[in-house]
């Protein structure tokens, strides 16, 4: 008589015939990650933006969404000026232009920019899953793509903010999941999926790109050399068709720079450098002359904040790089000091070999940076899943009898872990300053007419709580806001905004307050 399987068995047999249906794998990550993340709404909700960065992704999805590469400068453009940000030739975000094009999407098709974060999120979870399919089996890459989707995917502020993350992480993963393909199955074609993926990184984050473009492509030449398959030929067949699709990105970010500096070779984050910055966030570079600021807070953050980390990353390299790396991978992994053994694991394949070495490349190319954020290393977000991966994989294949034990704690341990990340992205919702402004923006919108704000800050004002960020179109805005600054710059600029409310918004106190604008009751009474 033939035993029944029991459930274990049957559970891992139907795991295992799922995750090979490869590309219904990936629709499932997918799918799941928009799931859970919607799910989650009554508690998250749509997020607020908080920092410069945020706010400056807005301005450039905003922009897209109104079919236009950047904008005109405001005749009054120094009322306007604030961080990540240009106002001069053109006003505009400094960053490139994929993640703003990604939030267009949610602004145009569902009248929420953050819709397209959410979905560029999902996007990148099927992405690694696709990645992790080249350089594992196909069953430890499923359960690596569920892992990475609930931490990464929806718990992280890659998904719970408008800053990006997701994009670059895409691209990462487009590139290396190429490579591990064309390497080990000889499917020449996927040179041109490689090229999107670093054309992804190029639009999105150009020096991640370079990091990305060069790491990738040396283990692509190691893999082929270690074949049997001659390298000359193999180059040719995927050197031309790659090279077109980058020639065509950078075209693409050539013709960007045309219409938002008015220079093929001058980045919009090289003009705001240029205009504003002090400190390089390379810390090989000196600081640069003192520009003039028309703003102290501006003079603050720029002056100080990031002088600062350009000192301390000076002062203490060791301090700071290892700092970094603690950044990356606990954001990553929970229980990072637990995780670092498995993302070491010592192993004799070739494949696995090649993963720590490009893990080490992404430690190395934070190496310079005065400041590290996690989304700094998103191109090599899959890369990381596959060192955890491989880890696991050798502490499972252990003859001794704890090693699947372990294995499977490691994974309780990583899924417990997200907690933490649910607490973060609550206590992140609720930010003093996103919220308030957001309410303040809310109030003013339901107020019938349109509205001038001035923003006058107490002196030591924390420049990370910025209030002066404005739409695409900055005339047409039901709400503007602007810097207060002498009366010799704010009568002619009153004038010109005759036709609005004017308000007056002091963040510094507590809680913050909003009331009509004394200029201009003064000029009421005189009327009278």
């Amino acid at each position: 008589m033939k035993a029944t399987p029991t459930l274990v068995p049957r559970l891992l047999g139907a795991w295992s015939s799922f995750s090979r249906r490869r590309g219904l794998a990936c629709a499932a990550v997918f799918l799941l990650t928009l799931t859970l993340r919607f799910a989650l709404q009554p508690w998250l909700g749509v997020p607020n933006p908080v920092i410069h960065d945020e706010f400056s992704y807005l301005l450039a999805g905003d922009t897209y969404a109104h079919g236009r590469l950047t904008n005109p400068p405001h005749p009054f453009w120094q009322h306007f000026e604030t961080f990540q940000e240009i106002q001069q030739p053109s006003y505009s975000s400094k960053y490139p232009p994929l993640q703003g094009m990604v939030l267009a999407v949610g602004e145009v098709l569902f009248h929420q920019p953050w819709i397209g974060a959410a979905l560029s999120s999902a996007l990148m979870c099927a992405a690694v899953c696709w990645m992790l399919q080249g350089w594992v089996s196909a069953e430890w890459a499923l359960l690596g793509a569920l892992l990475f989707s609930v931490r990464i995917g929806v718990l992280s502020y890659w998904m719970n903010s408008f800053e990006g993350g997701a994009v670059p992480a895409i691209g990462g993963a487009l590139a290396f999941g190429a490579v591990a393909r064309i390497a080990q199955q000889r499917e020449y074609r996927h040179s041109v999926t490689w090229a999107l993926g670093i054309s992804v990184m190029i639009l999105s984050r150009p020096y991640d790109a370079m990091v990305v473009a060069i790491s990738s492509g040396l283990a692509f030449l190691w893999l082929l050399r270690r074949s049997e398959v001659s390298l000359g030929p193999a180059l040719l067949r995927t050197a031309l068709p790659a090279a077109a699709v980058l020639a065509l990105a950078l075209a693409a970010v050539d013709y960007d720079d045309i219409r938002v500096t008015g220079h093929a070779m001058t980045l919009p984050y090289q003009m705001n450098s240029r205009q504003y910055e002090v400190a390089s966030m390379f810390v090989f570079l000196p600081l640069a002359p003192e520009p003039v600021y028309h703003h102290a807070v501006m003079r603050d953050f720029y002056t100080g904040w990031d002088v600062k980390l350009w000192k301390g990353s000076h002062a203490e390299p060791v301090v700071q790089w290892l700092a970094r790396i603690y950044i990356v991978v606990s954001f990553f992994f929970g229980a990072w000091p637990l995780m670092i053994p498995l993302l070491l694991w010592p192993t004799a394949n070739a494949m696995s070999r090649v993963s720590l070495a490009l893990m080490g490349a992404a430690i190395l190319s934070i190496t310079p940076l005065i400041g590290v954020l996690p989304h700094y290393a998103a191109g090599f977000a899959g890369v990381f899943y596959v060192r955890f991966l491989d880890g696991l994989a050798g502490l499972s294949s252990l003859r001794k009898p704890w090693g699947k034990a372990a294995a499977v704690a490691a994974v309780a341990l990583f899924v417990l872990s997200g907690r933490d990340s649910f607490s973060q992205v609550l206590a992140s919702r609720s930010a003093h300053f996103g919220e308030a402004r957001a309410e303040m923006q809310r109030r003013l919108e339901a107020l019938p007419g349109k509205q001038l704000v001035l923003v006058r800050y107490a002196a030591g004002h924390n420049p990370q709580e910025e209030w002066v960020f404005n739409a695409a179109d900055i005339d047409g805005s039901k709400v503007v806001w602007a810097r207060e600054m002498d009366p010799g710059h704010d009568r002619p600029f009153l004038e010109y905004f005759h036709d609005r409310r004017v308000w007056l918004v002091q963040p510094d106190r507590t809680p913050p307050s909003l009331e009509p604008y004394p200029a201009v009751d003064v000029e009421k009474e005189a009327r009278r």
